[in-house]
C-alpha cells in the first residue's frame, strides 16, 4: 500500500516459535565491571549461528570506539555444523575507520566484514572494552538486534561498588534484575533471559526498538568528561544540561544591535520569533560536530555566529540566546527522533539523540527545528510529532510531549480534469495541494530540478505513454501546490467501438500486503492522513457510457473510503475519499486491514466503458 508508514511494533518476552529465521544467538554476555565512577572494563560475548544467507548479516563485527572507549583484547572464531574450524580471527584483522555523517567526531568503528562460505556456520567474537572518564550509562542489554534472529541464552553481569547507587529499567522483559550485595566492597546486579524467539518484520507495526528486550543501566549519580550530575530523575537529568549551556548564549555587541534593529520594530512576540527564525535560516547550516563532553555541551552562540553552523545543539542554543538578547524566553529541549516515549521515571541520556527549541508564547507554544529553518516556523515534522521530550531550564528538567496533527490536517486535495479524445488520447491537468505530513512526502520537489521532478510525478500517476508538458510547484507555510498539464496518447484502451478509460489517473502502485494468520503484534499506524480526489472526465464527441463502476463506502475502525462516479450530460465526476486512521488495532483486525487496502486498490484501478453512438 501507498503511505505504509515506518515499521513499528512491542513486543513482549516469549518462547521460541517455529517460523522461519536467519540465525541463533547461542549465547550472549555483558560483564560489565566498574571500580570507579570514572573507569570501567566491559567484557562481552557472542555466539551466533547463522542459517542461511540471509543471515549473514549476523556475522559482521563492529565495535564503537574512542579515545575513552579503547578496544584492548579481540578473538574470533568460526566453526562449521560439524564443529569443525574454519577460520580463526585476529585482532590485527580489524579494520578502523571514521566515516561518518559528522563533520567532526571523537568516535570511531574497529570492524570486521566476514562472509562464511557454507551455511550452516557458528561464528564466536569475544572482546573487551576499557572506557575512562566517560561513565554516563553502563553498556545497554539488548542482547537481539534485529529481525528473524532467535537468542537461547543471554546474560548481563553488573559488578560496581557498593558506594555507586545505580538505577536500571527494563523494556519487554518480565524477569527481573538480581542484586548481590553479599561482598565486602561490590554489588553484583545480574540479569539472564532464555528462549527469546525471533521477530518477524510486519507492515503496520511499531518500530524494532520498541519491540525488543532491553535493559538499561546508569549510575545514579555520575562524572563525565569532569563534570559532575545525577540521573535520579529527569528534574536532576535537566540540571545537568543546564549546567552544559548556561553561560553560552552571550553574542557579540554588534550582533545584539543587529537583533534589535530587527526586531525592536515589531508589535508580537511571535513576529520577533519569526525574524530570528528566518534570520537563523539564512545565516547558518546544519553540520553535526561531536567533540569535547562526550558530544553532548552545544558549541557557544558566540562560535556559531562566527563560523556559520552548527549541530543541533548548537543551533538551538544560538537561537536560544538570540531570542533571550530580545527578551523573550526559550528552552533547550532533548528529544529523540526515534523512540516516541521515554521511560517517565528513568533518566537517561542515550534515549535523547536530537536537540529542539521550546518557546511559550501567550497563546501559543512553538517548536523550532533550527536544524532545519526551511521547514516552516513552529512546524512539528513527522520525526518528532507526537514524541516526548525534556525541556531543560535552571530549575531542571521536565517531561513533555510535542503535539501531532490530526489526521485528516496530513491531507492531500487532487482535482483532476481529463480532456479525454476519441483516440484514447487524454490531456490531464492536475492541481494538488499537499498540507502537514503529506506536504513533507513532497517538499524534496523544491529542490530537484526539473527533470528529476518530472521522473517523480510520472511515478505518482496511472498515466500511460505521459509527457509532461507543463509542471510547476509552490510553497506556502506547511502545504504545497503542484500544478501539472500531462499528455498522453493512450489514456484509454481503444477496442472496436468502445474506450476503456480508468477512472482515477494518481495513486500509482496501491498494494496490499499478505494477511498472514500468524500475526504477532497489533495493528499500529503511527501517522494518520487524507486523500481527497476530485476528477472531472470530459467523454469525447461521438461516445456514451455503457457502463461505470458501482459507488462504494467502507467504514472500519483504522479508516474509511468512499468512491463516488455522478455522470453529469458530457462529464463524468469522480470523488474519491481515504481517511487512514492512526492509532493501535487489535492485530485479529489485519485481515480486515488488508481487505480494505485491497478493496482501495480494486476502486482506485477500476474503468468506465464508453461505447460510439
Amino acid at each position: 500500500m501507498r503511505k505504509v508508514i515506518s515499521l513499528l511494533v512491542i513486543c513482549h518476552f516469549s518462547l521460541l516459535t517455529s517460523f522461519a529465521q536467519d540465525a541463533v544467538m547461542e549465547e550472549s554476555v555483558t560483564d560489565v565491571v566498574c571500580d570507579s565512577r570514572t573507569h570501567t572494563i566491559t567484557h562481552l560475548k557472542e555466539v551466533t549461528t547463522i542459517l542461511n544467507e540471509q543471515g549473514k548479516r549476523f556475522a559482521h563485527f563492529s565495535c564503537s570506539c574512542s579515545k575513552n572507549n579503547r578496544l584492548t583484547n579481540f578473538k574470533g572464531l568460526v566453526t562449521d555444523g560439524s564443529g569443525r574450524i574454519v577460520r580463526k580471527i585476529k585482532e590485527s584483522e580489524l579494520k578502523r575507520t571514521e566515516y561518518s555523517q559528522y563533520l567532526a567526531i571523537d568516535d570511531y568503528q574497529m570492524y570486521y566484514d566476514y562472509t562464511p562460505p557454507v551455511y550452516p556456520v557458528t561464528i564466536t567474537y569475544e572482546w573487551t572494552v576499557e572506557s575512562h572518564d566517560n561513565l554516563i550509562e553502563f553498556p545497554m542489554f539488548c542482547p537481539q538486534t534485529d529481525y528473524d534472529i532467535s537468542v537461547k541464552k543471554a546474560v548481563y553481569k553488573l559488578t560496581a561498588p557498593k558506594s555507586m547507587a545505580v538505577r536500571h529499567a527494563l523494556q519487554n522483559i518480565s524477569q527481573t534484575v538480581n542484586t548481590d550485595d553479599s561482598g565486602k566492597y561490590t554489588q553484583v546486579l545480574t540479569l539472564e533471559l532464555n528462549g527469546l524467539s525471533a521477530l518477524k518484520k510486519e507492515p503496520y507495526a511499531r518500530q524494532l526498538r520498541e519491540r525488543l528486550p532491553i535493559g538499561y543501566f546508569v549510575p545514579t549519580d555520575f562524572t563525565y568528561y569532569g563534570t559532575e550530575g545525577s540521573l535520579s530523575s529527569w528534574k536532576d537529568y535537566g540540571k545537568w544540561e543546564y549546567s552544559l549551556i548556561n553561560g553560552s548564549e552571550a553574542l557579540p555587541s554588534a550582533v545584539c544591535q543587529e537583533l534589535h534593529q530587527l526586531t525592536d520594530g515589531l508589535k508580537t512576540d511571535r513576529e520577533k520569533v519569526e525574524a530570528l527564525y528566518r534570520r537563523l535560516g539564512k545565516g547558518t547550516r546544519y553540520v553535526a560536530v561531536l567533540l569535547g563532553i562526550g558530544g553532548q555541551r552545544p558549541e557557544s552562540a558566540a562560535s556559531v555566529c562566527k563560523s556559520g553552523f552548527g549541530d543541533c545543539k548548537g543551533l538551538s542554543n544560538y537561537m536560544r540566546a538570540m531570542l533571550k538578547e530580545v527578551g523573550i524566553t526559550s528552552y533547550y529541549t532533548t528529544i529523540s527522533t526515534v523512540n516516541r516515549r521515554l521511560l517517565k521515571d528513568f533518566a537517561s541520556v542515550g534515549q535523547m539523540n536530537h536537540v529542539i527549541l521550546e518557546v511559550p508564547l501567550q497563546d501559543d507554544t512553538l517548536w523550532l527545528e533550527c536544524t532545519n529553518p526551511q521547514l516552516p516556523m513552529g512546524y512539528v515534522h513527522e520525526d518528532i510529532a507526537g514524541h516526548d521530550a525534556i525541556e531543560v531550564s535552571e530549575s531542571g528538567g521536565r517531561l513533555v510531549r510535542l503535539p501531532a496533527y490530526a489526521d485528516s490536517l496530513n491531507r492531500m486535495y487532487s482535482q483532476v480534469r481529463i480532456g479525454l479524445e476519441g483516440d484514447g488520447s487524454a490531456k490531464v491537468t492536475l492541481t494538488q495541494k499537499s498540507s502537514h505530513w503529506q506536504y513533507e512526502q513532497v517538499k524534496p520537489l523544491l529542490t530537484m530540478d526539473q527533470k528529476d521532478r518530472q521522473r517523480v510525478l510520472l511515478r505518482m500517476m496511472r498515466v500511460p505513454q505521459a509527457e509532461i508538458s507543463q509542471m510547476d510547484i509552490s510553497e506556502q507555510q506547511a502545504e504545497m501546490t503542484l500544478q501539472a498539464e500531462v499528455q498522453s496518447q493512450k489514456y484509454a484502451n481503444a477496442t472496436g467501438q468502445r474506450l476503456f478509460v480508468p477512472v482515477c489517473p494518481l495513486h500509482q502502485g496501491y498494494s496490499a500486503p499478505v494477511a498472514n494468520s500468524d500475526r504477532q503484534e497489533d495493528i499500529f499506524m503511527e501517522m494518520g492522513y487524507l486523500d481527497e480526489d476530485d476528477i472531472i472526465l470530459t467523454i469525447p464527441d461521438g461516445y456514451e457510457i455503457e457502463a461505470m463502476p458501482k459507488n462504494l463506502v467502507i467504514d472500519k475502525p483504522f479508516g474509511s473510503f468512499a468512491f463516488m462516479v455522478v455522470p453529469n450530460g458530457k462529464e463524468i465526476r469522480i470523488m474519491n475519499r481515504l481517511l487512514m486512521k492512526s492509532g493501535t488495532f487489535d492485530k485479529s483486525q489485519y485481515p480486515e486491514l488488508t481487505t480494505f487496502i485491497k478493496n482501495i486498490a480494486g476502486a482506485y484501478g477500476q474503468k468506465i466503458v464508453l461505447k460510439k453512438q
